[in-house]
C-alpha cells in the first residue's frame, strides 16, 4: 500500500537563536528573513521542523514568545508525530447568531439610496469588482414588488487621493428573488417569507495601478457613500512579498464575531496589500427556516432540500463590510450557497452569484463557479464540487488548461481552493472522494503548492502529500472551515467535549467512532448545476466509495474492515477543534509562512505556524516540468502517476 513506502525523512529542530520582529513591520524583501507582525498572546510551544532530504518543501511549526520569531533549522531523522489538540475546557463549541438588526452593523439604519454592504472582489489584473447594495429588500407571503434596478445608476467616484475622486466609473444593477414552496412544512410550510433583494450594484475597475492606495465613494450619481479605500493587489511577479487572510464557513454568530476582529488585526499587520481568500459556506442564510425563525443553531435543514432565510445575506454583508470594503475578497461556493428555490427552473446559488462577482471571464472560465487570479508571486484557483468535475468535463478541462498555462517564473506559488476536503480525519472521511480522484493526478503533475478547504468546522494541516502517500513534491492540505459559524465545532462527539475523528481508535468510552459508513455504489458523480430536477436532493449524488484500504479496522455497523485509520495518519500533521482563521504570507519564490490564529475566545492566538519551501530543482513538476525527477531521492518502484486524459495536457515549460 502507498502509506508504507519509504523515503529518507529529516526532522529538523528550531535553535533558540531568533531574531526580534517590530510589529507592524511588513516584509523586508526577498533576500532576506520576513518581518511580520507578532500577534499578542503568541503562544510559546515545542518547536519542530519537517523537511525532505533535499527535497522540494520544508515544514516548520514554530512557536514562540510575542514579538519575536525567526530560526535557524538544524536537522535529525524522523518526519513530526502527528498532533491532536482537544477542544480546551471553558472554549465555546459553537454559539447562537447574532441578531440580523444589530445597529453596530454598518449600515444598518440606511434609507432610501443610501449605499450598504459595500464590498470587493479581484476581476483580474489590475481589475477589482465594487458592490454595493441600495434599497430595502421586501419579505412577504405571496406576489412582492420587487425594486426596479434600472432606475438607480451605478456609480464609483474614485482617486489615490480622498480629497480628490477624479475618476469616475460606471457599472450594473440587479436584484433577485427567493421564492419558496409552501408545501414543505420542515421548511416553514405556509408561514413561509417570500424574498427580493435590494438592488445590488457592480462596477468594475480596470487598469488600476498595481499595490496603490485608492480611496472611492459609490452611489447613484446624487446620493453617495462615505469615502472608503483599498490598496490595489499585487501585479503578478515571483518577487512581491504577499499577505493572503483566509477563512471559511464564517457564518454570523457570537463567534463569528471574535474572528472578525482578529482577521482585522491580520489584515493591519502588514505593509503588503492584502488578499482575503474565502473558502466558501457565507452566512448559513439556510440554517434558518423560510418564515425567519431558527430555534436554535442549526435548525434549518441546508442543502437543496432546506429553507433559506435571505434577510440573513443582507446582515451578513453589513457585518463584514468592515474588512471586504478594504481588502478584496476571492471566494468559491460550498453546500450552504446551494439554497434551492421553488421556481420554474429550479434555482440554485442564486444568492451568492448575484451578491459576489469573481474573475471568471478574466480567467477564461465558462463558469461563474470556477475561475483562478493572480496575485502578486501567486495563482490562486477556485474550483467547486458542485459543478461536474469528472476527467474532459468543461471544469476539468478548463482547470488542465488554467494549470498549463501558468508561468512559474512569474507566479511560482500556486494555491487551490475547495470547499470540500479532499483530506481529513473529520466523520466527513472521503466525502469527495471522487473529486479527488479525478483531479489529483494533474494537481500533482502541475506541481500545486497548498490546497484550501472549508465544510470541516476545525482546523487540520497535512504534510506534503500524494494520494494518502506523505510526498515531499505533493501539496500540503489546509483545512479552515472554523470560521465562526453556529452550526459549531467538528472534531467532537455529540457531548462537544470528547473527540471523534474517523479514526476508529476513538471508538471507545461508550462513543462511537467517527468512521462513516460507504455506500455500495462505485462512482460518486458530480453535482451538475443547476439542479437535476430528477433528483429532490442532489446529496444522493454524493455517495461515499471503497477506493482506498487504509490501515485500520472499522467497528461500525456496515463499515468493511481498512476503510478508516485505527490512529491519527501520519500525512495528518496537526487537528484541533477551535475558531479561527489563517494568514499565508509569501515572502519570496521559495518560502512561505503559513499561521493559523486560533480564536481562544477574545484573544489571538497563534496555535500552529508552518514555513513551506519549494525547491523546484528536486521537484521539476513545481516548475510545471515533467516527470519528477528523483535523484538524490530514495528510489521506489512507484511510477509517476498520469492524470487521466493524458494526451489533452499541454506539457511545455511555462516557468
Amino acid at each position: 500500500m502507498r502509506h508504507t513506502k519509504q523515503r529518507v525523512w529529516q526532522h529538523t529542530h528550531l535553535t533558540a537563536s531568533r531574531r526580534s520582529l517590530q510589529p507592524g513591520t511588513g516584509f523586508q524583501g526577498e533576500k532576506s528573513t520576513a518581518k511580520f507582525a507578532s500577534p499578542p498572546n503568541f503562544r510559546p510551544c515545542a518547536q519542530m521542523m519537517t523537511r525532505h532530504t533535499g527535497a522540494m518543501f520544508m515544514l516548520s511549526m514554530a512557536f514562540a514568545a510575542s514579538a519575536v520569531y525567526a530560526a535557524t533549522p538544524l536537522s535529525s531523522t524522523q518526519i513530526t508525530t502527528p498532533v491532536s489538540v482537544p477542544l480546551q475546557a471553558g472554549m465555546r463549541s459553537n454559539s447562537t447568531f447574532l441578531n440580523l438588526n444589530d445597529p453596530t452593523f454598518p449600515g444598518a439604519n440606511a434609507t432610501g439610496n443610501q449605499p450598504t454592504q459595500v464590498h470587493l472582489s479581484p476581476a483580474g489584473t489590475n481589475s477589482l469588482n465594487i458592490m454595493w447594495a441600495t434599497g430595502q429588500y421586501q419579505s412577504g407571503q405571496g406576489a412582492l414588488t420587487a425594486l426596479n434596478p434600472n432606475t438607480t445608476a451605478s456609480t464609483v467616484m474614485y482617486g489615490t487621493s480622498a480629497s480628490s475622486l477624479t475618476s469616475m466609473a460606471s457599472g450594473s444593477s440587479e436584484i433577485y428573488n427567493q421564492i419558496y414552496n409552501l408545501t414543505v412544512p420542515g421548511n416553514g410550510g405556509a408561514t413561509s417569507l417570500n424574498y427580493t433583494s435590494p438592488v445590488l450594484h457592480t462596477v468594475v475597475l480596470t487598469n488600476l495601478a498595481p499595490n496603490t492606495k485608492y480611496f472611492y465613494q459609490v452611489g447613484d450619481g446624487t446620493t453617495f457613500s462615505s469615502t472608503f479605500n483599498f490598496t490595489s493587489l499585487a501585479a503578478p511577479s515571483a518577487t512581491t512579498p504577499q499577505r493572503f487572510l483566509l477563512i471559511a464557513d464564517w457564518g454570523l454568530s457570537q463567534n463569528s464575531s471574535v474572528t472578525l476582529q482578529h482577521i482585522l488585526q491580520s489584515a493591519a499587520n502588514t505593509t503588503t496589500a492584502p488578499a482575503v481568500l474565502y473558502i466558501a459556506d457565507f452566512c448559513y442564510a439556510d440554517t434558518w427556516y423560510t418564515n425567519g425563525s431558527v430555534l436554535v443553531p442549526n435548525a434549518g435543514l441546508e442543502g437543496a432540500i432546506s429553507g433559506t432565510y435571505q434577510p440573513v445575506w443582507d446582515a451578513w454583508q453589513r457585518f463584514i463590510q468592515p474588512l471586504v470594503s478594504s481588502v478584496p475578497m476571492l471566494a468559491c461556493t460550498g453546500n450552504h450557497e446551494i439554497e434551492a428555490q421553488s421556481d420554474a427552473s429550479d434555482s440554485m446559488f442564486k444568492s451568492v452569484q448575484a451578491r459576489w462577482k469573481m474573475p471568471s471571464n478574466a480567467s477564461n472560465s465558462p463558469s461563474y463557479f470556477f475561475h483562478s487570479q493572480a496575485v502578486g508571486p501567486a495563482h490562486v484557483i477556485n474550483l467547486s464540487p458542485y459543478v461536474d468535475y469528472t476527467p474532459g468535463s468543461a471544469q476539468w478541462q478548463w482547470l488542465a488548461e488554467d494549470l498549463s498555462g501558468i508561468n512559474r517564473s512569474v507566479t511560482p506559488w500556486v494555491i487551490v481552493n475547495i470547499h470540500n476536503p479532499w483530506y481529513t480525519t473529520d466523520t466527513s472521511y472521503k466525502e469527495f472522494e471522487q473529486m479527488r480522484v479525478s483531479m489529483e493526478p494533474l494537481t500533482y503533475r502541475h506541481g500545486v503548492d497548498l490546497f484550501y478547504y472549508g465544510h470541516v468546522h476545525a482546523y487540520e494541516r497535512t504534510h506534503p502529500m500524494y494520494d494518502y502517500t506523505i510526498d515531499p513534491c505533493g501539496a500540503v492540505h489546509i483545512t479552515i472551515g472554523d470560521g465562526g459559524n453556529s452550526e459549531g465545532l467538528n472534531f467532537l462527539a455529540n457531548n462537544k467535549m470528547s473527540p471523534q475523528y474517523e479514526d476508529t481508535s476513538y471508538a471507545q468510552n461508550g462513543i462511537a467512532g467517527g468512521c462513516p459508513t460507504p455506500a455500495n455504489s462505485s462512482v460518486r458523480p458530480a453535482y451538475i448545476v443547476s439542479n437535476n430536477p430528477t433528483i429532490s436532493d442532489p446529496w444522493t449524488f454524493y455517495k461515499r466509495t471503497l477506493t482506498f484500504q487504509g490501515d485500520g479496522n472499522s467497528t461500525g455497523t456496515g463499515n468493511p474492515a481498512g476503510y478508516c485509520y485505527k490512529e491519527q495518519p501520519a500525512w495528518s500533521a496537526y487537528r484541533e477543534p477551535s475558531f479561527g482563521h489563517g494568514t499565508l504570507d509569501v515572502i519570496n519564490a521559495t518560502t512561505a509562512l503559513w499561521q493559523w490564529h486560533r480564536n481562544q475566545d477574545n484573544n489571538l492566538v497563534t496555535a500552529d505556524a508552518v514555513y513551506i519551501v519549494r525547491n523546484t530543482a528536486l521537484c521539476p513538476n513545481k516548475a510545471n516540468n515533467w516527470p519528477i525527477v528523483t535523484t538524490g531521492l530514495v528510489p521506489t518502484t512507484e511510477a509517476a502517476p498520469a492524470p487521466a486524459g493524458d494526451a489533452v495536457i499541454n506539457t511545455a515549460t511555462s516557468g
